[in-house]
């Protein structure tokens, strides 16, 4: 697993805000949204619709500006922003469990193919020219890499509720280096 330990590892501006959305989201779970986002300094934003206040804690765990891997950062955010946004106004403090740890995996996710594209855009790795068939080799990049970490997530625990505070940057290490295990595991079987 060092091949996959060293990818998570390379991935540290994504590991930290990861870490950072998993303890807003734990506290949540185990404290309320109010404490939670009292935690965080964001307590104006209780009762807000929670597309605004992730946008507010994209601005908070990555900052715009900085590297190539604060910005795969920060864009996993700000796509999990646009997703929540599209779903309508769905206040914060009315999100569920369920729906916090889909957010959560959801940025985890993107996070990951985000940097995979880029891995593959960096060792110029040949792709068709046909833009279709590019299409489908990201369309399928991605549902695998969604359930990969959905499948890495339910085996840790399934639930941001169950990880104590202080646990969650090791938890989200964790699920880094299984995603990219199996990520490695498959892509050499196929």
């Amino acid at each position: 697993m060092g091949g996959a330990r060293n990818a998570a590892r390379a991935m540290a501006p994504s590991r930290r805000v990861m870490t950072g959305l998993g303890q807003l989201l734990g506290q949540v779970a185990q404290n309320g949204p109010a404490a939670a986002l009292r935690f965080f300094n964001l307590q104006s934003l209780v009762g807000a619709p929670i597309a605004d206040v992730f946008l507010a804690l994209t601005d908070l765990l990555c900052p715009d500006g900085g590297t190539i891997d604060e910005a795969i950062a920060r864009n996993a955010m700000l796509e999990t922003v646009g997703e929540l946004g599209a779903a309508g106004d769905l206040p914060f403090d009315g999100a569920t469990p369920d729906v916090l740890d889909a957010v959560f995996t959801g940025a985890l996710a993107r996070s990951i193919e985000t940097k995979l594209f880029n891995e593959i855009g960096g060792r110029s790795i040949r792709l068709p020219t046909d833009v279709a068939a590019v299409e489908i080799i990201q369309r399928t990049l991605h549902d695998f890499i969604q359930g990969t970490v959905r499948d890495r997530f339910a085996a840790a625990g399934g639930t941001l509720a169950s990880v104590p505070y202080a646990g969650v940057e090791a938890f989200v290490q964790a699920i880094y280096e299984q995603s990219f295990e199996l990520i490695r595991i498959l892509g050499d079987s196929a």
